[in-house]
C-alpha cells in the first residue's frame, strides 16, 4: 500500500473515530425556556403539543400567530380555545390585550399560562399575582449533579368530571401563585422610620371606604402616615387549583371567570407544560386538567416565530451544522484536509522515467501490405495505390498534376530538369504506368514491378537533387 491510500485510510479512520466520540458525549442542553414548538430541549414544548395532538378530542394546533391577526381572521367560523404560554413579563402591547379580550367576548375561551403577569393585564382582568423568580442555573447545576429539588404540592379541587388530587412539583416551577386577599401596607412619611405592615382587617372600615385612590394620607397621633392599597382580585375569578404552603390552602394557581360570552383560564404554572416539567412525577396528569377546562372547543396554542426566522440559512450544510455530531465530523474533516494541503504544497523529488527512442514501424507496415496484396494476386491495384502515391508526391514536391494529360509537355520538361532524366524517357515512363492504372486490367508480376520500378527512380532523382 502505497503512502497516498495509508493517508486516506487514516482520515476515514479519524473521520469515524470523531464521530462515535462525539455521539458517545452526553448531551448538552439548553436550560433557557422557550417553549417552542419544535424544541426538544427541557423547556421546549415538543413533548406537550405532540400528546395533546394526539388527546385532544376536538384537535389540537400550534399556529405563529398574534391576538390581533386572529380577531380579524375572517376563516375562524366555529368557537375556538386560545392557549398561549409563556414566560415573559411584557410580551403583550394594550393593543394585543384588547385584542385577546374582543376574540373572548365574541364567545371564544382562552387559557393564559405564565408566571410573569405583567401589571397592564392585572388591571384589565382584575386579579393580582405574586410573580416568582425561576433560576435556570440553579437548576441546571442541581440537575447536572442529580440532587433532589424541593418539591411543593398543587391540589386540585372536586368538580364534576374528577375528584380532588394532589400533585408534587418542584417548587422552583410553582413558585408564582395569585393573591386574593392583598396586604395593606403603611408607611411613615419619615424615611428614616421603619414602615409597618397592618392586616386590612384591623383597618377601621370608614379609612378603607375613604381610599379612592392608591395613595392616600392618614392621620395618626404625631405622625403623619401614606396608605398604600394594592389591587384587589375580582370575586368573579373563580379558584380551580391552589398551592399548599403550611397545609393551608391560601395560594390559588389556577383560576377562571367569564368574559363576555367567553371564559377566561390564568395559570402561574408554565414550566409544568414544557418537556421537563411533564416528564417529572405525574405532572402530566395536573397540565391536562388545565388544558381540558378549555377542551370543548378545537384547540389553537399560539408559538412564538423563531428569532430572525426570515434570516435562516437554506444552505444544505445547515443540517450538518444543526447536529454536533455532524458539526464536529464537518470540522474534523475540515481540518484534516488543511493539514493535507500544508503537508503536500511542499515539492517532492519525483523518478524520472526513461524515455525510449520510439520504433520506425513504416517499413513493417509497409512489407505487410504488400504481402497482402501479393498474397491476393492483386498486382494491378497494388500498382494503381502507388500511383496516387506517387501524383501526390509530385505535387508536393514540383507543384504539377501528371494527371492532367494536356500539360505532359510542361511537366515532362519540369521533371527533367529536377531530375535530369532525358525529356522523352520521363514521357515513357509516365505514359505507360499511366495507361495501364487507367486500363483496369489485370498484369503480371513482371509487369507490376516494372511500373513500381518507373515511380521508384523518378522519386530517387528528385529526392537526391
Amino acid at each position: 500500500m502505497n503512502n497516498s491510500k495509508v493517508f486516506v485510510v487514516a482520515i476515514a479512520v479519524l473521520l469515524v473515530v470523531a464521530v462515535l466520540i462525539e455521539l458517545s458525549v452526553p448531551k448538552r442542553f439548553v436550560w433557557e425556556p422557550t417553549f417552542s414548538h419544535d424544541s426538544k430541549q427541557p423547556f421546549g414544548c415538543a413533548l406537550f403539543d405532540s400528546l395533546a395532538k394526539k388527546s385532544m378530542k376536538n384537535g389540537y394546533s400550534v399556529k405563529h400567530t398574534t391576538f390581533y391577526q386572529l380577531l380579524n381572521d375572517s376563516s375562524l367560523k366555529t368557537p375556538l380555545s386560545v392557549v398561549d404560554i409563556y414566560s415573559d413579563y411584557g410580551k403583550y402591547s394594550d393593543l394585543e390585550i384588547k385584542s385577546m379580550l374582543d376574540l373572548v367576548s365574541k364567545g371564544n375561551k382562552l387559557l393564559i399560562c405564565n408566571d410573569k403577569f405583567q401589571s397592564s393585564m392585572e388591571d384589565t382582568l382584575q386579579f393580582l399575582s405574586d410573580n416568582g423568580y425561576f433560576s435556570v442555573s440553579s437548576l441546571k447545576r442541581a440537575a447536572s449533579r442529580g440532587l433532589l429539588r424541593s418539591t411543593d404540592s398543587l391540589v386540585w379541587e372536586k368538580d364534576n368530571l374528577y375528584p380532588e388530587h394532589v400533585y408534587m412539583a418542584y417548587s422552583d416551577f410553582i413558585n408564582a401563585n395569585f393573591v386574593l386577599k392583598p396586604d395593606t401596607i403603611y408607611e411613615y412619611d419619615n424615611e428614616d422610620e421603619e414602615s409597618e405592615v397592618v392586616e386590612e382587617d384591623s383597618l377601621d372600615r370608614a379609612v378603607v371606604e375613604m381610599i379612592d385612590s392608591t395613595l392616600a394620607t392618614v392621620v395618626d397621633g404625631t405622625y403623619t402616615k401614606r396608605l398604600k392599597v394594592i389591587r384587589r382580585t375580582s370575586p368573579e375569578w373563580k379558584p380551580l387549583a391552589w398551592k399548599y404552603v403550611d397545609k393551608k390552602k391560601e395560594y390559588p394557581v389556577v383560576m377562571k371567570r367569564k368574559w363576555g360570552r367567553g371564559e377566561i383560564v390564568i395559570c402561574t404554572t408554565p414550566l409544568l407544560f414544557t418537556n421537563y416539567g411533564i416528564m417529572n412525577g405525574d405532572n402530566v396528569s395536573f397540565v391536562y386538567r388545565v388544558l381540558n377546562t378549555v377542551s370543548d372547543n378545537p384547540i389553537m396554542r399560539i408559538a412564538e416565530k423563531p428569532l430572525a426566522e426570515e434570516h435562516i440559512s437554506q444552505s444544505p450544510m445547515r443540517y450538518f451544522i444543526a447536529n454536533p455530531p455532524l458539526r464536529w465530523a464537518v470540522y474534523l474533516a475540515l481540518l484534516t484536509l488543511l493539514l493535507f494541503f500544508i503537508f503536500t504544497a511542499r515539492r517532492r523529488q519525483r523518478a524520472i522515467p526513461i524515455v525510449k527512442k520510439p520504433e520506425n514501424h513504416q517499413l513493417e507496415f509497409t512489407k505487410l501490405i504488400g504481402t497482402l496484396y501479393y498474397q491476393d494476386g492483386a498486382h494491378a491495384d497494388l500498382v494503381r495505390k502507388k500511383y496516387s502515391y506517387f501524383t501526390e508526391f509530385l505535387r508536393r514536391e514540383v507543384q504539377i498534376d501528371i494527371d492532367e494529360d494536356a500539360d505532359d509537355e510542361e511537366n515532362f520538361n519540369m521533371l527533367a530538369r529536377h531530375t535530369g532524366m532525358p525529356v522523352k524517357d520521363i514521357g515513357y515512363r509516365i505514359k505507360a504506368t499511366r495507361k495501364a492504372c487507367r486500363s483496369g486490367l489485370d498484369m503480371t508480376v513482371d509487369e507490376m514491378m516494372m511500373y513500381i520500378d518507373y515511380m521508384n527512380e523518378i522519386e530517387k532523382k528528385l529526392v537526391n537533387t
